[in-house]
């Protein structure tokens, strides 16, 4: 039997104006949701607007959650942040691409206990999206000819061996397993596909209405689908193999899904409220 759990990100002690979602992760034993949020912070008899950071976490069967905040920050952007694990710490990087607006331009540290800034951001990267990549697997390469157009050439002698026709633009990295490219196009009718390295040959693609996220599990992929609801397909033939509980869930634009234990933890919305939702695959 599924069972399917949900727990809305609100805070009913902050005025809230502002609600977006950083990303879904698995922090030690929990899994964690991290907010970058906007508030009226009043002070004395006048307003002022703030910005900071929520980390809510669960305990893995979501029947345990707290939180921890660090707030009254400016100048963040949940488009500028990220949270990796590096050495077993956690921190989040406040500047994270080069061309947006300002930024804090800090290092955040999650810890038990708090959120807390260790020191100041990297020199950020260069903004370069999954369809402005070159994609290496030995001695090929994969990229985008055009908007729509991906194509493959040798790395050492710069021969195009094939040009395939997408139709929209491609929205995820290009990952590649026995001899299959898998990846997730959006605009003009998004699609899930799953082409051939060899001759860039179509073994199938899944209508989607765009695909910014996937996630392998066992033999199969996990995709939201049409309906901004999560199911399984065959990874090998496209074929669909399970629709997961999800009520009246939505998956939320970016697919912010990790998977753990046989359980689907992401991001959805019901209304225009956003939860955490745990479900079984």
């Amino acid at each position: 039997m599924n069972h399917l759990i949900a727990y809305p990100l609100t805070w009913d002690d902050i005025e809230l104006r502002a609600n977006n979602t950083v990303g879904i992760y698995k922090i030690k034993n929990k899994i964690a949701v991290l907010s970058c949020v906007s508030y009226t912070a009043h002070v004395d008899d006048s307003k002022d607007y703030m910005q900071g950071f929520i980390l809510t976490n669960f305990s893995t069967d979501f029947t345990n959650h707290g939180q921890i905040r660090l707030m009254d920050l400016d100048d963040i952007s949940a488009l500028d942040c990220e949270l990796n694990e590096k050495d077993g710490r956690f921190i989040i990087n406040t500047k994270k691409y080069k061309g947006y607006r300002k930024s804090l331009e800090k290092l955040i540290e999650v810890t038990d206990e708090e959120l807390k800034v260790i020191g100041d951001a990297p020199t950020p990267l260069d903004n370069i999206y999954s369809d402005g990549k070159v994609y290496c697997f030995g001695n090929i390469e994969v990229y985008m000819h055009s908007a729509f157009i991906m194509a493959c050439r040798e790395a050492d002698s710069g021969k195009v061996i094939w040009k395939t026709k997408l139709g929209a633009y491609l929205y995820t990295d290009v990952d590649e397993k026995d001899g299959l490219l898998y990846f997730g196009t959006d605009g003009m009718g998004g699609k899930f596909f799953a082409v051939n390295l060899s001759d860039g040959s179509i073994k199938y693609s899944y209508n989607t209405r765009g695909t910014s996220n996937f996630l392998y599990y066992k033999d199969y992929v996990l995709l939201s689908n049409e309906k901004n609801k999560p199911v399984l397909i065959n990874r090998n033939d496209g074929t669909l193999y399970k629709k997961l509980e999800f009520d009246k869930f939505e998956i939320t634009v970016y697919q912010q899904m990790i998977i753990d234990n046989d359980k689907l933890y992401a991001i959805a919305a019901k209304g225009n409220t956003a939860y955490a939702v745990c479900t079984d695959l």
